[in-house]
């Protein structure tokens, strides 16, 4: 079975926060490469439009911003997660279910131990189920031989923090979590090509250290490496580091993934925060509005005997 994979981030600019990253994996019976998903599901989901009946597949910052409706966003991703077979009901649940079993319950952040939050938490049910359904059978009518997969890694600020004092580089953190990610998705070994599609990583173009690797020091073969587009072979993997990967589907899927769960956590973090100081404004932890955010709550921090690297990355 061949695997079309994409991945992205949510979260690496901000000083509060975690960052997310997500991969989604296809299943297709033949050429990876050959597969447009676009055409396949575009009854189904497509860019932002004047349709209502399509769920809104797009770079996840095109579909949610600060002061939009989550509803977009959440749809279709809670739609996805359902077609995935990924319980998405908590917080909680969805965190666990899509990082292999690790749970917010294991962070030291309060805001994650003691803050879950039922979902959906704008989207209408019944309307999720129904995009889920039209999925099932786009999916059936594209000849997929099983369901996708989705997987995410969550790097809480204490985890950022941890992992920057081993890379010392933003970059290289991001790099490496990512690679881990498609490192448990994918075998190099396997007799059926994969394809993956992601995201760079900042304004990295150079990404063949980072795969042997995560890889365990496999060899990697450079075929292609500029600005816009670094390409790497594998074994059976095929690699592409693109600019603006998010014209991919299976990359904007995994954009938006790690968006919601970034949305989720920032709502998580927020309710505790405020619950902690009445009236305190809430943040999404981007750099200027979290100096304010800090300085609001710096007298809390002590009290609550939270740890700075807990609460704020470093980078």
């Amino acid at each position: 079975m061949s695997l079309l994979v994409g991945m992205d981030e949510a979260g690496y600019g901000p000083n509060l926060g975690p960052l997310i990253v997500a991969a989604t994996a296809w299943p297709i019976a033949g050429d990876p490469a050959a597969f447009d998903p676009w055409a396949e599901f575009n009854d189904v989901a497509g860019p932002p439009s004047r349709s209502t009946d399509r769920l809104v597949v797009a770079d996840s910052k095109a579909v949610y911003s600060p002061g939009r409706s989550l509803v977009p966003l959440e749809t279709t991703v809670q739609s996805f997660l359902q077609l995935c077979d990924i319980p998405a009901k908590t917080f909680s649940g969805l965190w666990s279910a899509l990082t292999a079993g690790c749970t917010p319950h294991t962070e030291p952040a309060p805001w994650f131990q003691q803050e879950d939050i039922t979902l959906p938490l704008e989207a209408d049910p019944e309307t999720i189920a129904l995009h889920t359904r039209r999925w099932q059978t786009a999916c059936q009518r594209a000849g997929l031989p099983t369901r996708p997969v989705v997987r995410a890694t969550i790097l809480s600020a204490a985890g950022f923090n941890e992992q920057l004092a081993v890379d010392d580089n933003k970059s290289t953190t991001l790099s490496r979590t990512s690679l881990a990610l498609l490192a448990s998705l994918v075998d190099p070994g396997a007799s059926d090509p994969t394809l993956v599609i992601a995201d760079k990583h900042g304004g990295r173009n150079r990404y063949d250290g980072f795969l042997s690797e995560a890889f365990g020091d496999r060899l990697v073969f450079r075929q292609h490496e500029t600005a816009a587009l670094s390409c790497y072979r594998l074994g059976s993997l095929e690699i592409h580091f693109q600019a603006k990967a998010e014209e991919h589907f299976p990359v904007a899927m995994a954009s938006m993934v790690a968006k919601y769960m970034r949305e989720l956590s920032m709502a998580a973090f927020n309710r505790y925060w405020c619950r902690q100081s009445p009236g305190l404004k809430p943040t999404r932890g981007y750099p200027v509005d979290a100096r304010r955010f800090r300085e609001d709550i710096a007298e809390r921090l002590p009290q609550l005997t939270i740890p700075l690297d807990v609460f704020w990355r470093q980078r």
